[in-house]
C-alpha cells in the first residue's frame, strides 16, 4: 500500500525547540492525518490492511537540499506510522510487526511531501 501525506512540520523533529505542548498539538494533528487518509484511502478501496509483518520504505520528498538527517527524518513520521496503525492497517509499530524496508529521498520543490509504501513481509 501507499500513503501520500504531507511534508513534516519542523515541530516534529525530536530536536525540535519549544515547549511540549506545541509539539503535542502538531503531533496530534499530524496522527489524525494520517489516520483519515488511511480510512480514505481503505474505504475506496485503493488499499487493503495488512494483517501479520509488514516493512515500511520512507520516501521523502524534499523540498530544499539542505542537508537532513534520515534518521530524523523517520522519527519525525513517528505520528503518521501511529495513525496509520490507528486506523487498522496495520496490527501496531513495535519490533515484531513492523520493520523498516528503507528510505529513499529525492527532491521535489513543487510537491515536497513523504510518502509511505507499506507491504507485507
Amino acid at each position: 500500500m501507499r500513503i501520500e501525506l504531507p511534508w513534516i512540520i519542523p515541530k516534529l523533529h525530536a530536536h525540535a525547540k519549544g515547549h511540549w505542548w506545541e509539539k503535542s498539538d502538531a503531533t496530534k494533528v499530524a496522527r489524525n492525518n494520517a489516520r483519515l487518509t488511511a480510512l480514505n484511502l481503505l474505504n475506496r478501496k485503493q488499499i487493503t490492511r495488512i494483517e501479520g509483518q509488514a516493512a515500511v520504505t520512507y520516501r521523502f520528498y524534499i523540498p530544499d537540499m539542505r542537508q537532513r538527517d534520515e534518521a530524523n527524518m523517520i522519527q519525525a513520521c513517528k505520528p503518521y506510522i501511529d495513525g496509520i496503525a490507528d486506523a487498522g492497517l496495520i496490527l501496531g509499530d513495535h519490533w515484531k510487526v513492523l520493520s523498516t524496508a528503507g528510505v529513499v529521498v529525492e527532491l521535489c520543490r513543487e510537491n515536497p511531501r513523504v510518502v509511505l509504501e507499506i507491504r507485507p513481509v
